[in-house]
């Protein structure tokens, strides 16, 4: 039998340099998102959810949901979606990485109990965020309860976040020669 160590097929320096590319560029496109539309939009929504319901559900609550359960829930998914499916080749083919997988460096190929391990381990990976999930449901519960005994209201001037008669009104109060 030969005892050489085997090793994992790896990518070539076009793929890795097209790779770095293509991540740099999503990940400014992201950054981008977030800083000029969503981190906006959801500060004024923090500031007016006391006064908003979504779909029939207390703004306050929706926020609070969203962030302590939705936003780990969806990591989890993401995270189960991609690890899990490679923990499940591993766990398939009984090698880590699994066949066909091409690796960035230089990479012993892992089999048997090793590579279950690691193929466990990947099928797996989702579950702190599940728990978090869990443990935001919670937390958001008491949270909105605290909210709900306060009742505050106080409107937004941003008229992106109140309703279009509302804007109305204030074009009309602006501009007092227009007949209404």
């Amino acid at each position: 039998m030969n005892d050489l160590p085997e090793f994992a097929e790896e990518y070539g320096n076009a793929e890795r340099v097209r790779f770095v590319i293509v991540g740099v560029a999503a990940g400014a496109v992201v950054v981008a998102v977030g800083k000029l539309w969503l981190f906006p939009w959801l500060g004024e929504l923090a500031n007016s959810a006391p006064c908003h319901t979504v779909f029939g559900f207390n703004g306050v609550a929706v926020l609070w949901y969203s962030l302590f359960a939705g936003l780990p829930l969806f990591g989890a998914v993401v995270v189960a979606c991609t690890t899990g499916h490679h923990g499940y080749k591993i766990l398939r083919d009984g090698q880590a990485p699994p066949l066909g997988q091409r690796v960035f460096r230089p990479t012993r190929i892992k089999r048997g109990a090793k590579a279950k391990v690691v193929g466990y381990l990947n099928v797996l990976a989702c579950s702190p965020l599940f728990a978090l999930a869990v443990w935001g449901v919670l937390q958001a519960k008491d949270l909105a309860n605290q909210e709900q005994q306060r009742k505050s209201c106080t409107k937004t001037a941003n008229p992106s976040i109140e309703g279009t008669s509302t804007i109305r009104l204030r074009l009309l109060a602006a501009a007092p020669h227009v007949k209404r």
